[in-house]
């Protein structure tokens, strides 16, 4: 996938519709796509309007690409928080250099090892990957090419050891680095035994104190099909990290000489952000986002086919839907008239369905974000992805373009402010009696790019497998919303001791007619559409509710 935040979206909205191009990359050019030096004021003035940040055409030019522009509005976004607000003051980026002799973790780290210590054979953090290799394939390149990346990124091989119940890294020695081999073409079904080596590996249970986070297996199906089986613990990786990842190592592939080490180390990220959320800083988000949710808030609750049992046990399955091209450009074009995206407006529809759906008036949606918001953090593999809470109202009766306008504000909002992780929300807002393992929210939101397969020199064909194992669910609804080609492919993870599959089916099926009915008729109450008061036949008298 090709990962962008709100910003970028935002832009290439705009490239869009003042390029009339239908292509728009993080690596696009602005004059390549024939963008002329005198439309970037249009360019200009559409991001003073639409962001609310000035930034001066000169500097937009200079930028040249869509990714070079985002990091110009994000700066000049965090300039203009610095002159209203005490937490943005002096917010230098982190820097290489000097580091305790126990590096502390990011608090994500921290997060992910608290939950691994509670469960020390939970694979729930695992990030299983198959990287499909067609073509002539040089195992030992391919080896070196791996060793040299893992001696790149400090946080590859990396471990996490507690002293007196507090963790910090241990960054091991580049050396090299082991990768198991094996040859399925002496078995009767290759394939099979395959996706049986990739399930092992993608089950492997890390000891963080021990293992460093991935592991990788390879293996020969033919003389020209190669899986490369790779499983990391998300406590060092996230998916942006997993696309670096990939295209390094093809680029370490074909040319050993490539790139170089990154300026910074997740270590000096982790050192800087433990350094930065205290004081005035913290205390400002933190204010911001009691103000956006309140003390206490409460998650959503939706109506589930089975009683929440006490304790959970994250097993899950998932449902699929296929948004077709018709529907999908309908979708594109009404948002590009409201000034929203087609995450803004996918969202927008989803917030209907579980407003309608719960009878409340109140959704409060989790959406992650990349949480790299400086050009140093752009190409460091490592955990910074984060939870944002996206709390919208549906009082008064709005029509959908009303939704999806106020969808698109509390987006923005929820973008700028990303900073404070997750857990020091809760940690503010939440008070112990109201804390439960999935607070604020328990439906999450996820709106993907299409994926760019890596290049592999020599070799004909790569592609990348995402899709780990589908029997485990982190929350109790997940929507994935992903590109795919001129449509969008649905993808709902579901805990299955909450609902049945009937139920995750039906909840697409009124998905896919609630955007249709919206942007068909976007001027009347949007809680009044038919399939917004999604009911599954029956449901009615199953409903479980939380108390």
């Amino acid at each position: 996938m090709t990962v962008m935040g709100f910003v970028e979206e935002e832009l290439a909205q705009m490239w869009a519709e003042i390029l009339d191009a239908t292509d728009v990359t993080l690596g696009s050019h602005w004059q390549a796509l024939g963008g002329r030096p005198e439309a970037v004021r249009t360019l200009a003035d559409r991001i003073d309007e639409e962001l609310g940040t000035r930034v001066e055409p000169a500097g937009l030019l200079d930028a040249g690409t869509l990714e070079g522009m985002a990091r110009l509005v994000r700066g000049a976004m965090a300039a203009g928080k610095a002159a209203t607000a005490p937490a943005a003051a002096g917010a230098a980026g982190p820097r290489a250099g000097a580091r305790p002799e126990r590096p502390a973790l990011s608090f994500a780290q921290q997060r992910l090892w608290f939950m691994q210590q509670i469960d020390p054979e939970t694979t729930l953090y695992n990030v299983p990957t198959v990287l499909r290799l067609r073509g002539a394939l040089d195992r030992d390149r391919l080896g070196r090419a791996l060793t040299a990346l893992v001696a790149r990124h400090e946080v590859l091989r990396t471990t996490y050891r507690a002293s007196s119940g507090v963790p910090h890294q241990a960054v091991a020695a580049p050396g090299e680095f082991a990768l198991p081999y094996t040859d399925l073409t002496v078995e009767a079904r290759p394939a099979g035994e395959a996706a049986r080596v990739a399930a092992e590996v993608g089950a492997y249970v890390f000891d963080l104190a021990a293992d460093p986070p991935l592991r990788a297996h390879l293996l020969r199906l033919a003389s020209d099909d190669h899986h490369l089986v790779v499983t990391f613990h998300h406590i060092a990786i996230d998916g942006w990290s997993v696309e670096i990842f990939f295209r390094e190592l093809g680029e370490l592939y074909g040319d050993p000489g490539a790139g170089g080490a990154p300026v910074l180390q997740y270590a000096d990220y982790a050192g800087r952000q433990r350094e930065r959320l205290q004081g005035d800083t913290l205390d400002a988000l933190t204010a911001h986002w009691r103000a956006v949710l309140g003390d206490d808030p409460k998650a959503l609750a939706v109506p589930t086919d089975h009683p929440r049992p006490r304790h959970r046990s994250f097993r899950g399955a998932v449902a699929t839907r296929d948004l077709g091209p018709e529907l999908t450009a309908l979708l594109r074009e009404f948002g590009r008239a409201e000034r929203g995206t087609l995450t803004m407006t996918l969202l927008a529809g989803f917030q209907a369905l579980l407003a309608g759906w719960s009878g409340t008036e109140d959704v409060t949606v989790g959406i992650p974000v990349a949480g790299r918001t400086r050009p140093e953090l752009q190409e460091l593999i490592g955990c910074f992805i984060n939870m944002v809470p996206v709390r919208v109202g549906l009082g008064g009766d709005p029509a959908f373009r009303g939704l999806l306008a106020r969808t698109r504000t509390a987006l923005l909002d929820a973008s700028a402010q990303q900073e404070l992780p997750f857990d020091k929300l809760v940690e503010a807002l939440v008070s112990r009696r109201g804390r439960d393992f999935l607070p604020v929210f328990r439906v999450m939101f996820s709106f993907l790019k299409e994926r760019s397969d890596p290049v592999f020199a020599g070799l004909e064909h790569c592609s990348l497998d995402l899709t780990g194992p589908q029997d485990t669910a982190k929350y109790d609804l997940s929507l994935y919303a992903q590109e795919s080609g001129a449509g969008v492919a649905l993808t709902l993870e579901y805990d299955t001791d909450l609902f049945e599959p009937e139920t995750a089916t039906a909840l697409l099926a009124a998905y896919e007619q609630t955007l249709h009915d919206a942007i068909t008729f976007p001027d009347g109450p949007v809680l009044d559409l038919p399939a917004v008061r999604f009911r599954q036949s029956g449901t009615e008298r199953n409903t479980h509710r939380d108390r």
